[in-house]
């Protein structure tokens, strides 16, 4: 039996791909920072600090793979988000190379942020072009992808670049879900802005096949749906899923966004909370269209049977 160890676990990505190896018959091994009131059954847990490479070391030991999710999502700073996308990373790499067996492969989540936004709307972002992230959180999980590259040749590794990620319980989508209801939302940039997406069933099967087929090793993906869709289409499929009229859309210029991103951040600071909304997630709002094309996995994988935006949005909120 191979021991599939997971950083991000207790997480939504990392929840439902530990349930997903867990039926196809691997071990799995969770590292978290503490221990969850509601742990994954037959699943180990390990607790550690990625600022600590030896607890990385010790809860890797005996691992086949290493599939890194754990990532920082919203910060304040720039710096806040080197020191867990980079940093952290980094001593991951470390604590896999230290190990008395190394893995089999190291799997790392980006993030089509690390690419960039795509212009126009009619190019999605593919593989071959140069990499140009507008903000904080793309550039620190391109700097993750560097660390990557620092890994010895017997380990094999792949780096997938999902866009949005959507599915049932997941915080973004449950936030915007709440502002349908209320009957209002916003066009961020422009409201002909298109968006790629994938529903996280889909990226777990991606991830696993990255870990068992070799045709992915050295390479970086973008996964998605290879489709994409104009925000109002989105935010329509969730208004029908949720049987709620279509919300008032508003256009918000960029400059206007930035703005609240600032309000934001220093109303979550005093409420002590992660800033959802910041400047950061501001500029990438701005940035347009955020999409992808996964032709070079489907060439290299086979796969093709993504779930449709209708039909992942039907079970998210079924």
């Amino acid at each position: 039996m191979k021991t599939a160890a997971i950083t991000g676990g207790t997480g939504f990505i990392g929840g439902a791909l530990a349930r997903a190896l867990l039926a196809r018959g691997y071990r799995v091994r969770i590292f978290t920072r503490k221990m969850p009131a509601k742990k994954l059954d037959n699943a180990e847990y390990a607790i550690v600090s990625f600022d600590d490479e030896l607890s990385l070391r010790k809860a890797a030991e005996g691992s086949d793979f290493i599939i890194h999710l754990a990532a920082k999502l919203f910060s304040r700073t720039r710096a806040g988000f080197e020191k867990a996308n980079i940093t952290g990373t980094a001593n991951l790499v470390k604590a896999a190379c230290a190990l008395s067996k190394p893995p089999e492969k190291f799997i790392y989540i980006s993030s089509l942020s690390a690419g960039g936004p795509s212009a126009p709307a009619s190019a999605p972002r593919n593989e071959l072009m140069t990499d140009a992230p507008v903000s904080n959180y793309g550039a620190s999980k391109l700097g993750g992808e560097q660390e990557i590259k620092k890994l010895p040749a017997a380990i094999r590794r792949t780096v997938l670049r999902p866009p949005i990620v959507y599915g049932k319980n997941e915080f973004g989508i449950s936030q915007i879900a709440n502002w349908v209801r209320k009957g209002f939302m916003v066009n961020a940039g422009s409201s002909e802005g298109a968006f790629s997406f994938i529903y996280v069933d889909d990226l777990t099967a991606a991830i696993i096949t990255a870990l068992e087929n070799p045709a992915t090793d050295s390479q970086t993906y973008y996964v998605c749906e290879n489709r994409t869709y104009v925000w109002r289409d989105f935010i329509a499929l969730l208004a029908a899923a949720m049987k709620v009229r279509m919300p008032y859309m508003l256009n918000l210029p960029g400059n206007l966004l930035w703005f609240l991103g600032l309000v934001y951040e220093g109303v979550s600071r005093l409420a002590g909370a992660e800033p959802v909304l910041n400047r950061d997630k501001a500029r990438e709002g701005a940035a347009g269209s955020w999409t992808a094309s996964s032709s070079k996995w489907e060439r290299d994988t086979g796969w093709k049977a993504w779930t449709t935006l209708e039909e992942g949005i039907k079970k998210t909120f079924s």
